[in-house]
């Protein structure tokens, strides 16, 4: 019964549907009677998605409210997935006790070329030089905030890509373009997820159902970090579990 429940769970893109939907009626039923938000009678009152007013804004933004969604981070991210995958960085990592004299040596290798990247973002951020900090010296607002999913994933595939080279995992240059690319279709699956996430996310501030539940702007954008974010290693988990059923 239980296995039967796991091949069954919901793909995250369906349970954010189906609580798009569900804002949007909650939303159309507060308006009809006038709920107030911040729990004051002159607090602004919900607003239906239903509305005309919501309908032009729902088609008016339906695509713009992607540009909100990390997107570019979520594919640099299954990019480095895909090399340490295909490159068989990961399963060295987690058997390397198993490993042959060559696999052992290639490992070190790229074990080795993971500590200078780390090495060199230190100095960028200590040296003086300030070279991923802000103009402040401060890490908010500089390269380092801005780009993390971009240094977190040299760091992942740049050694993953050495090892598999050195292993003779990859041949050529063909060869690596694949194994970045081998996650697309959790990429595809994924994006879908993030379109419906963020016209979740920014329903849910349209109608002012955040305001309503007293949720502030700081903790709404926490929440929205993880709405977007923890459909990723389900999502994985889910095609790797249907690749091995298959």
């Amino acid at each position: 019964m239980s296995e039967n429940r796991k091949r069954n769970l919901p793909h995250p893109a369906i349970v954010y549907l189906v609580l798009l939907v569900l804002a949007v009626f909650v939303s159309w039923i507060g308006s009809v009677v006038e709920i107030r938000t911040l729990g004051r009678s002159g607090g602004p009152m919900l607003q239906s998605l239903l509305s005309e007013q919501g309908i032009r804004w729902f088609v008016r933004n339906a695509a713009s409210c992607m540009g909100n969604a990390p997107v570019g981070e979520a594919l640099m991210i299954l990019v480095a997935v895909g090399a340490g995958k295909e490159s068989g960085l990961f399963r060295a990592l987690l058997h390397s006790m198993t490993l042959s004299p060559r696999e052992r040596v290639s490992l070190l290798i790229s074990l080795i070329t993971f500590v200078v990247i780390i090495v060199i973002i230190l100095f960028g951020l200590f040296s003086g030089s300030n070279l991923l900090l802000g103009v402040t010296g401060a890490i908010k607002g500089g390269p380092l905030a801005h780009g993390a999913v971009f240094i977190l994933m040299l760091a992942l595939l740049l050694p993953s890509l050495i090892y598999g080279i050195s292993t003779d995992t990859f041949h050529t240059a063909s060869e690596c373009v694949e194994a970045l690319s081998s996650m697309i279709r959790v990429a595809a699956s994924f994006l879908l997820t993030m379109l419906i996430a963020a016209q979740l996310i920014e329903t849910v501030k349209y109608t002012r159902l955040d305001a309503l539940a007293g949720i502030s702007p700081g903790l709404m954008s926490v929440l929205s970090f993880l709405i977007y974010w923890i459909p990723l290693p389900i999502i994985v988990l889910l095609d790797q579990k249907r690749i091995v059923e298959v």
